[in-house]
């Protein structure tokens, strides 16, 4: 199936069932991160929580607060999204494709 795919083609990614592992959790979520619509949210988030930073003093010096990053890429059942092809990610595809479905988009 990976073999047909093309370097820069656009690919469709499903999550066909529940991911349970933390490590394929993990990875799955490392693939959703590569859409461009997820990136684009995650660095709007980055940049509002750098413009709100609360600094506040402990032991007499700034103490930066910082707040936690925003969770857009969530490989629940059903879960889609579009990314570029590359070959340095078949691995991790083959890895977790128990529970994802990868097709041209």
């Amino acid at each position: 199936m990976f073999d047909s795919l093309k370097p820069g083609q656009t690919v469709k990614c499903t999550v066909t069932r529940d991911v349970r592992r933390t490590d394929d959790y993990q990875t799955v979520q490392r693939l959703m991160r590569l859409d461009p619509e997820i990136k684009r949210a995650l660095k709007a988030a980055q940049d509002h929580r750098n413009r709100t930073l609360y600094v506040r003093s402990r032991g007499k010096r700034p103490w930066e607060v910082r707040v936690k990053s925003a969770k857009f890429a969530r490989p629940v059942e059903g879960a889609t999204w579009l990314m570029r092809w590359f070959p340095h990610i078949e691995a991790d595809c083959r890895a977790v494709s128990d529970y994802i479905k990868v097709e041209p988009a």
